[in-house]
């Protein structure tokens, strides 16, 4: 802090012409008097006399710094307001030295970036404390005590069964704020449990099971609506923002069935005449991701992606997407998941979960036939369904 500056009578000594421009001889001494006078006063922790010196000096001609005198006895007084005013008149001032006007500055700014003491209390007392829609390190139920930076500041006090209260309040120059609410009682329905909500905790593990129809496609080769169940399982391993992200895994089981409009033979030597040539079992197993949003307060939406391995369940093929063998080994294919689910809380553990789209893709399984019609390309499961699941 920089201490009141007594130069005022070299500078009247050395600058006769500015003296006759400020005022009669009579007043410049006064104001030198004054000057000298509120100087001694500051020194001995008088600031208010001090602060009446400086002001009668400055109305006499006395130079700019006066002004900043009055600031730094506003400041010893806790009066930032004030302060910050007289600063403000001191930078308007032309031609101030450079360091002096740096210093001021400085100042004038520290005093505008003083964070702010905020004590919010509520009757009945308990109430959850949100500041700008978070609630403060201190803790969030009334009474607290929290510190809140410069600017405007809106407060929202909630409990059950009471309206939910709001207010703005506006922190400057550290000046600490008070804030007393009297909660009236909310004599409205109260509204349905969120089983999402932030008084609930996070439950960390999801489990699904949704019954479904598959839709595939062979290569080029259009296969019709098939019955598909699957099971998975995810764990929330983080949370951004609005955003959850899990870690997992998904199991899809589906009874797929084709035709033989390419009449393929039903007798393939040595085991003779084919059973079940055109029906099998598809099972893949995926390892997968998942993020998650709130859209309303029981219903989330997610976004699944996945790598896994799918494989057929088959001991004789024919039709139109394998060469007719007796014994076939269609082998293992790796595969990738990409899909969306959405969740709907009945309550806070129980969910109702819907796949509205889920997409599987593979390379073609041994033995697929590429003539007359070509099974052999990339096959696709589009899988639709609904069920039932747990969070734990």
């Amino acid at each position: 802090m920089r201490t009141p500056v007594l130069v005022l009578a070299a500078v009247l000594a050395l600058s006769p012409a500015v003296a006759r421009a400020q005022g009669s001889r009579d007043d410049l001494a006064r104001a030198r008097a004054l000057d000298q006078q509120g100087a001694k006063a500051y020194a001995d922790g008088r600031y208010n006399d001090a602060i009446r010196y400086f002001e009668e000096a400055h109305r006499l001609g006395g130079p700019p710094f006066e002004l900043w005198n009055i600031a730094k006895c506003h400041v010893r007084l806790d009066q930032p307001e004030q302060a910050a005013e007289m600063l403000e008149k001191y930078l308007a001032t032309r031609s101030l030295p450079a360091d002096d006007r740096e210093e001021a500055t400085q100042q004038l700014e520290g005093l505008r970036r003083r964070p702010s003491t905020l004590t919010i209390a509520s009757t009945p007392s308990g109430a959850g404390v949100a500041v700008d829609g978070r609630a403060p390190l201190e803790g969030n139920h009334t009474p607290l005590t929290t510190t809140v930076a410069p600017g405007t500041h809106t407060i929202t006090l909630t409990m059950p069964s009471h309206a939910p209260y709001t207010q703005q309040v506006e922190a400057k120059y550290g000046r600490a704020i008070i804030m007393d609410a009297r909660l009236s009682a909310d004599r409205r329905s109260a509204p349905p449990e969120n089983p999402y909500g932030p008084d609930e905790p996070i439950r960390r593990v999801a489990l699904r099971s949704t019954l479904g129809v598959m839709l595939p496609r062979y290569g080029s080769v259009s296969g019709g609506a098939q019955p598909s169940l699957s099971l998975s399982g995810v764990y929330r391993a983080a949370d951004a923002g609005a955003t959850a992200f899990g870690v997992g895994g998904a199991l899809f089981v589906t009874g797929d069935g084709w035709q033989n409009t390419v009449n393929a033979p039903g007798n393939v030597p040595p085991c003779g005449a084919l059973n079940d040539a055109t029906s099998a079992t598809a099972l893949s197993i995926f390892a997968m991701g998942t993020a998650g949003w709130e859209i309303l307060p029981r219903l989330r939406v997610h976004t699944l992606g996945g790598i896994g391995l799918a494989t057929y369940f088959v001991g004789q093929a024919g039709g139109d997407l394998f060469v007719p063998t007796c014994s076939a080994s269609p082998g293992v294919r790796p595969a990738v998941l990409l899909g969306a689910q959405v969740d709907y809380a009945v309550t806070p553990t129980v969910r109702i979960t819907a796949l509205p789209l889920a997409i599987q893709f593979q390379p073609a399984f041994g033995g697929a036939r590429s003539t007359p019609v070509d099974a052999s390309g990339v096959w696709l499961r589009a899988t639709f369904g609904v069920g039932v699941g747990v969070d734990l």
